[in-house]
């Protein structure tokens, strides 16, 4: 990029600090969303939004950041260096954008990817009233788990990649399961709060715009440096994600041998959003590989499981958590800023050409 990047924050206070000037900087108005919770600092919690353009829009451009909190870093860098240079110029007439920055506070704060409740925000959108779903794969990997060690998690994925094969213990893993409250990847039994807070931030803040873009910021998944569109949606909503994006979009509900992720937040927005066109779409920043970062992300549920976050050991793999998902190289800061960009911008010619 032609202009310097500014370094990542490593801790959620400096995140938030940088956000909340810059969306001060873009003239946005901001709400904030105070989580009950405090962070390892006693720092202080909060989802913060920020609302930008057209008043009553009929095109609305959604940024979320921290779904899974470690991987807020990447996202609230990303929307923090939209709202320093562009947002202001950005948004066409008729169009609003909203800013969600941190919907998982805790989970940033604690270098978790999951809630404050144990919870995988984006398996927690279910209708809690019906059966729930299955998933024998995590079944039968659970109690491995269970008797595992936080020093042992290297050892349990090598046994469990060479047991299944690596797409199918990462399968197994990670795409959510709802009989294990104290599991890993579990969906939950209730709403998290995190739930409850962007349902009601939708509720109030889309009003009558007929066509939503909704973005989500993750990392972790692909090859380094990489920014990757996902789309949880089908038919013609999947076809419109290509119109945006173009046809290089993974599309896990349509792709032979993918899991399907239920209670995916995309589905939460499809249900609260009713009949408006509702475009969906995660971006994966890639880091490092499922075979360096599954084993923290295990260390890191064995730590929270038994009390040691604020050990030495739990420090640390709060650490390597960031790490795996926020890398602290700056060429890779660089390319992922500058590939994010990209993105922003092709959600708002979308919003505007693709429907």
């Amino acid at each position: 990029m032609s202009t310097m990047v500014k370094a990542f924050a490593r801790n959620f206070s400096d995140s938030r600090d940088r956000f909340l000037a810059a969306a001060d900087k873009a003239g946005a108005v901001l709400t904030t969303y105070a989580h009950p919770l405090r962070g390892p600092g006693d720092e202080p919690l909060a989802c913060d939004i920020a609302r930008l353009g057209a008043s009553d829009p009929e095109m609305l451009l959604v940024l979320i950041t921290g779904v899974h909190g470690v991987e807020h870093y990447p996202g609230s860098a990303s929307v923090c260096d939209w709202l320093e240079r562009s947002a202001v110029e950005g948004l066409p007439d008729g169009m609003g954008a909203v800013v969600i920055h941190a919907i998982n506070p805790w989970g940033a704060a604690w270098c978790r990817r999951y809630t404050e409740d144990n919870v995988d925000l984006a398996r927690n959108f279910l209708d809690f009233d019906a059966p729930r779903p299955t998933h024998p794969p995590y079944q039968e990997v659970e109690p491995l788990l269970r008797h595992m060690e936080g020093h042992e998690a290297q050892e349990v994925i090598q046994k469990l990649f060479a047991r299944l094969g690596e797409r199918e213990a990462i399968d197994a893993l990670m795409s959510g399961q709802y009989e294990y409250p104290d599991g890993f990847s579990f969906g939950g039994h209730v709403a998290t709060w995190s739930r409850e807070t962007v349902e009601g931030i939708l509720a109030d803040q889309v009003g009558s715009a007929k066509r939503v873009c909704l973005v989500e910021f993750h990392s972790g998944l692909g090859p380094w440096g990489e920014v990757m569109p996902v789309s949880m949606q089908t038919g013609s909503d999947l076809d419109r994600a290509r119109c945006y994006y173009g046809e290089n979009i993974i599309a896990p509900r349509v792709e032979k041998g993918s899991h399907g992720a239920p209670g995916h937040t995309t589905d939460g927005y499809l249900q609260l959003l009713g009949e408006r066109e509702v475009s969906s779409i995660v971006l994966e920043y890639g880091t490092y590989p499922p075979s360096e970062s599954l084993p923290v992300l295990l260390a890191d549920h064995w730590v929270h499981a038994n009390g040691k976050a604020l050990t030495e050991f739990g420090r640390k793999i709060a650490s390597e958590n960031l790490e795996m998902h926020c890398p602290s190289d700056a060429a890779w800061q660089s390319e992922v800023i500058e590939k994010g960009t990209a993105f922003i911008a092709a959600s708002i010619r979308g919003l505007q050409q693709c429907h």
